[in-house]
């Protein structure tokens, strides 16, 4: 009945002219300080040149980006919003619009939504943006003896949204918790709980409210801490602990050993070297923009950065330097040196990014391996993610990648291929380089006409 019903409307939309707005089905998610890109269109597919479209927070009167009598409407912005949006209505006549805000604050976060009108009719599609920031390591630190136990402290800054914290141990006491708000409007996160004997391992645990990215500290202490001894060597040995906990940050292992009782202490944060490689590839970001004679016909270019896949090919001049694939490099080429960009694939499921040898056969389609001059990473349906090297094999990953960091180090032969989501290295590729390298992006038709788009790196 439901669907019976569903067929009706869509039939009388049809006869009385009207449409859809399609937005995202899901919440899109950005890190401070990133670009996040909103997509929306009309179904069915209608000529939208001559209409008012607008992005706007929360309420329609709130807004974020206006289009009217083909142009941008600046001045009706809200203060936040000006000078931070790009307007891409390279496919208005198809009903297709994306706006690319710049430099996401957590004061970002909200509801958004995309509103088309037109003489006789109007609609708008609703989503929810998230606004993520992953905050520093949690650090603990030992406060001193209560009641026969050991008081541990642990906190951690630079958060949003607000985290959850909670301590793990097979008998850690309920413990005090605490968060406080910073200027920048990112949250803080203390706590503190007491151990007591046999406690075994405990750690310090801080995770966005949703689960998806988790930041842990653990520390050892052996049960001999507690043998009877006197306050001097206890005192002692807490401060030989908090350097010790000190150095265990930043990677080291320290043991202690005394006659009368034995401290072990370890920092143990999963993910941190990975994240570690990922922050030092993004000191070497550069520009990356589209050259737009080597890419497809059936691949609509936006603003040098942005790329969709159409299934009716346009009017390209000839080019020897013209993919036969669905694919376009870019105009910058590598022969030396470190280079990272990064590439918003948003939730589209056919798409290769890497890079390829500026020689490589163009009008003919062969095997995406590094035999043939192409170092790539990619997805080919619902979570299927493959590589080449030399066959292809596919890659199984925790957390789907709405946005894939590159880093190409020519001299020592390796491409890094990261997941921005989590911040986590998804593979490496390794081979002694010859030649010139382009950044490589090919992309297919599929369920979203959202575009794939090369996203500036902010280095935080």
């Amino acid at each position: 009945m439901a669907l019976m019903l569903a067929l009706v409307l869509s039939l009388l939309r049809l006869v009385s002219g009207q449409w859809q707005v399609i937005g995202l089905d899901r919440p899109a998610q950005a890190l401070v300080g990133e670009d996040v890109l909103f997509s929306c269109f009309l179904s069915p597919e209608t000529n939208a040149e001559a209409m008012e479209v607008r992005f706007f927070k929360n309420k329609l009167y709130a807004v974020v980006h206006q289009y009217r009598d083909g142009k941008d409407q600046e001045h009706m912005k809200m203060p936040d919003y000006r000078g931070r949006t790009v307007f891409f209505k390279d496919f208005l006549a198809k009903g297709h619009v994306s706006l690319r805000l710049q430099k996401v604050t957590p004061l970002d976060a909200g509801l958004y939504g995309c509103w088309f009108r037109s003489q006789t009719y109007e609609q708008e599609a609703i989503w929810e943006l998230q606004v993520l920031e992953m905050g520093s390591t949690p650090l603990i630190s030992i406060k001193g003896f209560v009641d026969g136990g050991i008081r541990l402290h642990c906190q951690s800054s630079g958060w949003f949204p607000q985290p959850t914290v909670k301590w793990k141990g097979s008998t850690a006491l309920p413990s005090d918790s605490k968060v406080n708000v910073d200027g920048h409007g990112l949250f803080d996160v203390e706590t503190s709980l007491i151990i007591q004997e046999d406690s075994g391992s405990i750690s310090c645990c801080i995770q966005y409210p949703d689960q998806s990215l988790e930041v842990e500290s653990r520390v050892w202490i052996k049960d001999t801490f507690f043998q009877p001894s006197s306050w001097r060597l206890p005192s002692i040995l807490l401060i030989f602990l908090v350097f010790g906990l000190c150095a265990a940050f930043i990677g080291l292992r320290i043991s202690f050993s005394k006659s009368q009782g034995k401290i072990q202490t370890k920092v143990h944060y999963e993910g941190m070297d990975r994240q570690a490689e990922w922050r030092e590839a993004r000191k070497h970001a550069v520009e990356v923009t589209l050259d737009m004679d080597t890419a497809h016909p059936q691949l609509y270019i936006s603003d040098m950065k942005a790329i969709s896949c159409r299934s009716h090919p346009q009017e390209v001049p000839d080019s020897e330097k013209r993919f036969k694939r669905k694919c376009v490099v870019a105009s910058q080429g590598f022969r030396q040196g470190k280079h990272y960009w990064e590439v918003d694939v948003g939730f589209h499921k056919r798409w290769y990014l890497g890079v390829c040898r500026d020689d490589v056969e163009r009008k003919v389609c062969i095997s995406l391996c590094p035999t043939n001059g192409y170092w790539v990473f990619g997805q080919w349906g619902h979570q299927q993610y493959f590589t080449f090297n030399p066959s292809k094999f596919s890659l199984f990953l925790r957390t789907p990648p709405t946005r894939v960091g590159i880093f190409l180090d020519y001299e020592d032969g390796a491409i890094s291929f990261f997941n921005i989501n989590d911040q986590s290295l998804i593979y490496k590729m390794e081979h002694q380089f010859e030649g010139v390298l382009r950044p490589f992006f090919e992309i297919y038709e599929g369920e979203t006409v959202n575009p794939i788009y090369i996203c500036p790196v902010s280095l935080r």
